[in-house]
């Protein structure tokens, strides 16, 4: 079983087998995909979803995930050769 990303109503992203008590699975990407396009928190260790630990209700922070998730699913991951 391979890992996914999930992330709490407070934006943290996790990586686990299974869900996590309280998450929401973000796209089945790579985990550096997701890493990549992730916000990173001040201790630069914590991935957060972009928008969601800034909203202002629970209302503007599903929007924030939902607008954030459709996003990474419509992005085009290509490696180039800056990348290697």
């Amino acid at each position: 079983m391979t890992l996914r990303a999930y992330a709490y109503a407070s934006g943290h992203i996790v990586f686990r087998k299974r869900p996590p008590e309280g998450t929401l699975p973000l796209p089945a990407l790579p985990r550096r995909k997701i890493e990549a396009c992730a916000r990173h928190a001040y201790d630069g260790r914590t991935l957060l979803v972009p928008g969601v630990p800034e909203a202002p209700d629970q209302s503007a922070a599903l929007w924030a995930f939902e607008a954030w998730c459709a996003w990474l699913e419509g992005h085009k991951f290509e490696v180039t050769a800056h990348a290697l």
